[in-house]
């Protein structure tokens, strides 16, 4: 069995084929995902779609993509709602700092540390989306002394780099940039690193395959991820599958099948 860490189902270009594809999911053994929210506009949108499917899991937080959005009273309102949360609400995120959009980066590292202190107080696991800045995150987590973990998102870069992450408690989120024969360095990383230490992902509908042809990633990609991992790593399909369902469900407190 699978489960995709990262996917925005939410979104609207699933709207005409969100059913189908759920059906399609659980007939292909992905059984969880995992929805990340990306500003306060979509936080309830995502919690009543996840109250409808009892195999969906959602996060809350602001992608600093969506900072423009944001108001003075929002953070208040996010821990509100964490508080408050249910079974389906595993985590913060998507949460982060990005060196090439418009936001400051002060504005960026202000909001994304007030995030982490709410995760911190309310032992939340964290969804990273880091561009770029990962030292500077990396410095944030410290200064923090940040010890809930979570996923580093999308990640592509050196084997050293992702450990400085691993040892912060945080996973690996391994997507579609795996399947990309020139993605030399990534593929080398993830080869390397403890199998304990990944999680799959796709970042529907973003983040596509390599010769993807259908116009938007679904999370049915999930099983082309995982047959590149496969052939990136010696561990036999059963070992690596199993390893990855249990990372992901343990760093999420996931209910069990």
């Amino acid at each position: 069995m699978f489960i995709d860490s990262h996917c925005h189902l939410n979104f609207a270009c699933f709207d005409s084929q969100r059913e189908m594809l759920l059906q399609q999911l659980q007939q292909n053994n992905i059984t969880k995902l995992i929805i990340p929210a990306t500003h306060r506009a979509n936080w309830g949108e995502i919690s009543r779609l996840c109250e409808n499917h009892p195999n969906l899991y959602y996060a809350l937080g602001y992608h600093p993509h969506f900072l423009d959005y944001f108001k003075l009273g929002d953070l208040q309102y996010l821990q509100t709602l964490l508080e408050d949360k249910n079974r389906q609400c595993v985590a913060l995120g998507e949460i982060g700092l990005d060196k090439f959009i418009k936001t400051p980066i002060e504005v960026q590292e202000s909001i994304f540390t007030e995030q982490l202190k709410i995760a911190q107080q309310l032992e939340l696991p964290v969804i990273l989306h880091v561009v770029k800045k990962q030292g500077r995150v990396l410095e944030i987590l410290r200064q923090l002394n940040f010890t809930q973990g979570g996923v580093y998102h999308a990640f592509s870069g050196s084997y050293e780099l992702a450990l400085e992450f691993i040892k912060l408690g945080f996973k690996i989120g391994v997507g579609g940039v795996i399947t990309y024969p020139n993605s030399v360095t990534t593929r080398e990383t993830i080869s390397r690193l403890p199998l304990e230490s990944l999680v799959l992902e796709t970042d529907a509908p973003g983040m596509p395959i390599y010769q993807q042809y259908q116009p938007d990633n679904t999370p049915l990609n999930l099983l082309h991820i995982f047959e590149s991992l496969a052939l990136l790593r010696g561990e036999s399909k059963k070992c690596l599958a199993s390893q990855l369902y249990n990372n992901t469900r343990s760093l999420f407190s996931l209910d069990n099948d």
